[in-house]
């Protein structure tokens, strides 16, 4: 005796859910394989704890950016100004000018850094953030997430990363694209989406390792960008 056939739109929705399980357990398979290779084939440098505000800074200033262009931007961040506070009070227009005009997404980039460390002196009443050190993780995250409406994931990752040993990786465009290619993500998919599955998937003690090769994999050592496949 057969029993009372499914309704096409619940076998339709069964189909897909298990289509999507299968392939998130095929790209969850293929990141280890791409991780377990690029260990092999790239050395880096153990991490280096960060003071958070100074990570917060850098953070912003790296994304889809290589190091070499980060370094740069620091160097003068750092001459022209005394203190973090002494950046938090200065105008956008003042240090986009100071950081070049040419310099991907400076306005954005300045934005989320100004209103990041005004929303923290407003918030804590004094511009350090040693208090998240104190709280869980996930509290310190969203705090982080919190502090203006456009923050960017590879920003709040880096600080979690660098400066509280969190469960955390950094992800912008460049990475995006570097496992798109890799066909590790769907072609739709944002930085956000790309670094929750790829924290889903790679372990806590993992992520630094895992955040030092993928950068160095998806980022071209000079600032033209990655050399991408053909």
């Amino acid at each position: 005796m057969g029993g009372t056939p499914m309704p096409p739109c619940l076998l339709t929705l069964i189909e897909i859910t298990e289509s999507r399980m299968k392939n998130a357990t095929k790209h969850a398979e293929d990141l280890r394989a791409l991780f377990k290779r690029l260990m092999k084939e790239a050395k880096h440098a153990p991490a280096v704890k960060q003071e958070p505000l100074k990570a917060l800074v850098r953070g912003a200033m790296s994304y889809d950016v290589s190091d070499h262009k980060a370094d740069e931007a620091m160097k003068h961040i750092e001459k022209e100004f005394v203190d973090l506070n002494e950046l938090r009070v200065a105008t956008d227009l003042e240090i986009a000018e100071l950081l070049g005009v040419r310099y991907p997404h400076i306005e954005h980039r300045v934005g989320l850094i100004t209103r990041s460390l005004n929303a923290i002196f407003e918030k804590e009443h004094t511009l350090n953030v040693d208090r998240l050190a104190t709280i869980s993780k996930r509290d310190a995250r969203q705090f982080l997430r919190d502090l203006v409406p456009d923050m960017h994931p590879f920003v709040e990752a880096y600080v979690m990363l660098y400066s509280f040993d969190g469960h955390a990786i950094p992800t912008d465009d460049e990475i995006v694209g570097y496992l798109r290619e890799e066909e590790i993500v769907d072609e739709k998919a944002t930085p956000a989406e790309a670094q929750k599955f790829l924290e889903h998937h790679i372990k806590a003690e993992e992520c630094h390792d895992f955040y030092a090769i993928i950068r160095r994999a998806a980022h071209a050592e000079g600032d033209g960008g990655r050399k991408k496949k053909k």
